[in-house]
């Protein structure tokens, strides 16, 4: 068996899927190999990047809780791939990423795009080294199957993350023999045991039993751990009130009377006071950045207890009193059979109330161009939000991007019951969602759809990837904010550089008219909205007439407002109350 073939049946018989890529010459023995061994259980997924594949790579594995597969070919698609796997890297997020390399014997003679590291060479194995857990070079035959064993095993176990397999071309053709007698046969049996501070989690049991206002914050570790439900369970038989971070909204239900909001720069007001109120705070799968921590900079380790497989980044920004270093799933499965053998319940807090930035108008941005709107515009992105709320999917997924627009829709929705919430707060960027929408909705339940919500500027970047979505007909509504700037970025200038305005700036983009390239009316709907009662009309004729296919719905925004982020505001910023989730309208076209 060749190593090509090896690595095609190894994924198609672990179900990853999808390998996510672009094709090119030190890459295409594994295309080959697909092509003639996948049997439609392992399928090349042809992105338009290769930042893009690596984005796609990164979603799969978050919202479907597996490994995602990413390739891309030497050179630039090496580098490219890069982006996408610095942001699995800073976020904890499992990715095998398999690369082309020049031939062996040409390593350091002049080779087409040679990153060996012989000579002036760019070295691969230490640029890939700085942005995954581990580079591992496929070689000799005799280790191949010890050495692919130990990339997917490093990638799942531990603190998960991705790692990079580099493949010169000749290899690629290498003999190998069959699978060894023994060899896992699922990706569960690849990764190594969760484990968990046994001693450790007896201590916050106690705690957490002794506290009187015990609150958990639960990060997007929670969801890659290995039960998710346990630490849903525990905190609803303890009666205990939940916090997400930005990043983990839908990791604790959103209409749970136990759920108290969102803590984070773009969280709610409310919930940094319960935090701070708090005589036990339990930070669950998250470091505690500054992203999360940015509205509490004043949390007190001594009532704070972290439950991660590594904490290094939490007992750095806050030293915390207690530290369980494990896997949140089954530390919080060993909580409960605490709890079962000795039941109690959190005093019942008093009453609360989940209040959010009230929307006003930003001051207005000197010398902005005019836009690509209609006489008449006159829609808000608040406005806008409340709006796309009630549309948004049920059992299905939602994808944000960077800048003021995920801001808003942090602070200003919910997210539906059953759904996944994805963003990329680790170094992606702007871009993201656009690709990570396909990882997110291949592979899932028929009848699901994906709603992403990005902006103008993060169409610019990796808006061709939408391509992908109408190539492979998938139900992905994306939503584009058009205010023709980069509207964080202008706030950011506007408030602490006197509103000196440079580089966040462009001609105006007609987005329906680009996006209608991309595609016929019959497998791309495109529709546009100036204003509330054209945003309603657009809104229902997509979900009620063309909810099977690719959608553009772009946004003509023609003023700005306050993105509600906490740097960017003052600290008595009015606030207004809000209603729970489970009492907020839901579109009865997305809730089947």
């Amino acid at each position: 068996m060749r190593v090509s073939d090896a690595l095609v049946m190894l994924l198609r018989d672990w179900d990853t899927k999808y390998v996510f890529g672009v094709s090119g010459a030190n890459i295409e023995h594994l295309h080959d190999a697909i092509h003639r061994l996948g049997k439609g259980e392992l399928r090349s997924v042809m992105a338009r990047r290769e930042d893009g594949a690596a984005f796609m790579a990164d979603a799969r594995a978050r919202v479907h809780r597996t490994l995602g597969v990413c390739c891309a070919t030497s050179g630039g698609a090496m580098m490219n791939l890069g982006v996408g796997l610095a942001e699995s890297y800073a976020e904890s997020v499992p990715v095998l990423a398999l690369i082309g390399q020049p031939p062996t014997a040409l390593e350091g003679r002049g080779a087409f795009q040679d990153s060996s590291g012989i000579g002036r060479t760019v070295d691969a194995e230490a640029m890939l080294g700085a942005i995954t857990k581990k580079v591992v070079k496929l070689g000799p035959p005799e280790t191949f199957w010890r050495d692919v064993l130990d990339a997917v095993r490093t990638a799942l176990s531990g603190r998960p993350g991705p790692v990079a397999v580099l493949v010169p071309r000749d290899v690629f053709e290498a003999e190998v023999g069959d699978r060894p007698d023994g060899f896992p046969a699922t990706l569960a049996e690849v990764a190594e045991r969760p484990t968990f501070d046994r001693e450790a989690a007896r201590t916050l049991f106690d705690e957490i039993r002794r506290a009187k206002r015990p609150v958990l914050v639960l990060g997007h570790g929670v969801r890659r751990s290995g039960n998710p439900s346990a630490v849903v369970r525990f905190a609803r038989r303890a009666g205990l009130r939940v916090a997400t971070t930005m990043s983990a909204r839908a990791e604790f239900p959103n209409d749970d009377p136990r759920y108290l909001g969102v803590l984070g720069v773009a969280g709610h007001s409310s919930v940094a006071d319960t935090v701070l109120d708090a005589d036990l705070v339990v930070a669950v799968g998250t470091g505690l950045n500054t992203m999360t921590r940015g509205p509490v900079p004043e949390l007190n380790g001594a009532a704070v207890a972290v439950v991660n497989p590594d904490p290094g980044e939490a007992v750095r920004a806050v030293a915390p009193r207690i530290v369980v270093r494990g896997d949140a799933g089954v530390t919080f499965e060993h909580l409960l059979r605490l709890w079962d053998a000795e039941p109690f319940e959190a005093p019942e807090p008093g009453a609360y109330e989940l209040r959010r930035f009230r929307p006003r108008l930003a001051p207005p941005v000197p010398s902005r161009p005019p836009g690509n709107g209609a006489d008449g515009d006159d829609l808000l992105q608040s406005e806008a939000i409340s709006l796309l709320t009630a549309y948004l999917p049920r059992d299905g997924h939602v994808v944000l991007d960077a800048g003021n627009c995920a801001s808003a829709a942090i602070h200003l929705s919910h997210v539906p019951a059953g759904s996944t919430s994805t963003i990329a707060l680790g170094m992606g960027g702007m871009g993201y969602s656009l690709a990570a929408a396909v990882g997110a909705q291949l592979g899932s339940p028929s009848g699901t759809r994906t709603t992403v919500l990005c902006g103008d500027g993060a169409f610019l970047m990796n808006g061709l990837e939408l391509h992908t979505a109408v190539d492979l007909r998938l139900p992905v509504l994306y939503v584009i904010f058009n205010n023709n700037m980069h509207g964080m970025c202008a706030t950011r200038q506007q408030t602490f550089f006197e509103s000196r305005i440079e580089c966040v700036q462009y001609a105006p983009v007609d987005i329906a008219q680009v996006a209608r390239g991309l595609g016929p009316p019959g497998r791309l709907w495109v529709g546009s909205a100036g204003t509330a009662a054209e945003l309603r009309a657009r809104l229902a004729d997509y979900h009620e007439r063309h909810p099977d296919r690719p959608g553009v719905l772009e946004l003509r925004i023609p003023a700005e407002e306050m993105p509600p982020f906490t740097a960017l505001l003052p600290s008595d910023e009015p606030t207004v109350p809000v209603p729970r989730a489970a009492d907020a309208p839901v579109c009865a076209a997305v809730s089947s």
